[in-house]
């Protein structure tokens, strides 16, 4: 199976990722060339995407597509640029002249919800969020609660009044921009162009005008009997995804194609530590985690079923969100560790009970977001065969790690051959590397490191970039070294690590067989 993919952006995360899946099954993903791509804040090439998927369209068995790579040149492009709608729109028509050329071709569409940032960081942003991203955030909060009915006019007023008019103007006008695309988007769906659409929600709350357009886009929906909402009935049967996430789709929707040539949707049991955290919110998500798992499941084409009763293909342990909502905290790690220890305990005895009867395990690791939990991290070393499992995360939030752990499962019942068992192991070796060794012990470390060298936590300078790649690979190669299952069957391969867009947040790396 030949999967055309047109990427968020070209981190890692939403290129490396769909295609190590893809290789599990035996299918294959197919990218733009590197440079039509966008590249951190310089957007993509949109005409030389277009003209790619007239040229190479006809070679795809199925094609995913990312309407901000091609609507606006990429993530960070959708967020910072200032071209017109009509200019972002007339990109979308390249969707309908495939569609007539290629009637039969499934193309799977996924489009954002765009995020407010709550943190003075203009990385990713427009660079008056530097200053005002915080205000930004309770801004957007209060405008939308404001919508709701909630008496917080005196609030409104008072947070509006601490960000200059024209930035504000500026915010507004370009989430209009973007809500209009999504709307095209689901355009684009009602009439046939695209077989599916994840319209899915960057970094959302339960508040917000991120929120707010995804009411709008809601109601809009079941108005055109896209979802079977309220007082509707679906026309047709196409499917709407409606949920938090970002960069995980591109893996889910691989994961869907791979189960819909299969035939197969994958029945998954869910277990949860402890069992009564299901209820609770992971942070940059606007609902209980339990909901999450639900929403993953649906858009990569598998179904929940109560493994008590039902049989199951695949049982996955979750080891939920801790109440406090935040990042780990070794301060408080301690505290929040003493109700966990029991039922950590006991998820990784029933993975352990049920892959001694051969049963496929999962672990999905989102009790904080960004890395993983140490504790279960390390019970699961101690006590499983890690090249065994069938899918492992622990990475961002909470749908990042989930949609990933599900596809990585789905794709791990297809594999048929050596090299499907390879690429298996590989990626497992992938998650466990960076989701603990760099996202919860080394970048840390890093961070430290250049603090106490330079005085900033990022490296500033390409040479200050290379410096820090290298240091990072070598503790990276210690880490590896000690990690159960394997450490003697792959190192790093030298030059590989990279910071892919300049900064400690995300790194890139390849793995070679030792010897």
């Amino acid at each position: 199976m030949r999967i055309g993919l047109l990427p968020l952006d070209e981190r890692p995360v939403n290129t490396r990722y769909p295609a190590m899946i893809a290789a599990i099954a035996g299918a294959e993903v197919r990218l733009p060339p590197a440079r039509l791509l966008s590249a951190g804040r310089r957007p993509a090439d949109t005409a030389g995407l277009t003209a790619w998927l007239e040229t190479e369209g006809a070679r795809f068995d199925a094609l995913i597509v990312s309407c901000e790579q091609l609507a606006f040149g990429g993530l960070l492009a959708s967020r910072i640029s200032a071209e017109p709608i009509a200019t972002a729109l007339a990109r979308l028509e390249a969707l309908r002249v495939l569609r007539s050329a290629r009637p039969r071709l499934p193309i799977l569409g996924f489009s954002l919800i765009t995020r407010v940032s709550n943190a003075n960081d203009a990385t990713e942003e427009p660079p008056y969020w530097a200053e005002f991203g915080e205000r930004f955030y309770a801004l957007s909060q209060l405008l939308d609660r404001r919508e709701l009915g909630h008496p917080v006019a005196v609030e409104l007023a008072a947070a509006a009044a601490t960000i200059p008019a024209e930035h504000r103007r500026d915010l507004l006008a370009r989430r209009l921009r973007n809500h209009l695309a999504n709307a095209a988007a689901l355009g684009l769906l009602a009439d046939g162009t695209l077989d599916l659409l994840v319209l899915s929600s960057d970094d959302t709350s339960p508040f917000g005008l991120p929120s707010r357009e995804k009411r709008i886009l809601s109601g809009w929906a079941g108005l055109l009997g896209l979802t079977g909402g309220e007082g509707t009935e679906p026309s047709r049967g196409v499917p709407l995804l409606m949920y938090p996430g970002a960069d995980e789709v591109g893996c889910a929707l691989v994961a869907r194609l791979l189960n819909g040539r299969a035939g197969s949707a994958p029945r998954i049991a869910v277990a949860y530590a402890p069992a009564a955290a299901a209820a609770h919110v992971a942070p940059y998500e606007d609902g209980p985690v339990h909901l999450t798992v639900e929403r993953q499941a649906l858009a990569a084409g598998a179904t929940l079923v109560d493994g008590t009763e039902l049989p199951a293909d695949l049982w996955m342990g979750v080891a939920a969100p801790v109440a406090r909502r935040g990042e780990y905290d070794p301060d408080l790690a301690a505290s929040e560790r003493a109700g966990r220890v029991e039922p950590l305990a006991g998820l990784v005895a029933e993975a352990s009970r049920r892959m001694a009867a051969g049963q496929p395990v999962a672990i999905a690791d989102v009790a904080y977001p960004n890395g993983a939990d140490p504790a279960l991290a390390e019970a699961l070393a101690a006590a499983l065969d890690l090249p065994a499992l069938a899918a492992y995360g622990a990475w961002n939030t909470a749908g990042n790690t989930i949609g990933t752990v599900i596809a990585q499962a789905s794709a791990a019942r297809l594999i048929s051959t050596a090299a499907g068992r390879e690429a298996q192991t590989r990626f497992l070796a992938h998650r466990f590397v960076e989701d603990w060794g760099y996202q919860r012990v080394v970048r840390a470390e890093a961070r430290a490191w250049l603090r106490a060298r330079t005085g900033h936590p990022d490296p500033r300078s390409p040479g200050e970039v290379a410096t820090t790649a290298r240091w990072i690979a070598a503790r990276l190669e210690a880490f590896l070294a000690g990690l159960p299952g394997f450490g003697d069957h792959y190192r790093i391969a030298p030059g590989s690590v990279v910071l892919p867009w300049g900064r400690t947040f995300e790194i890139d790396f390849e793995l070679m067989p030792v010897g």
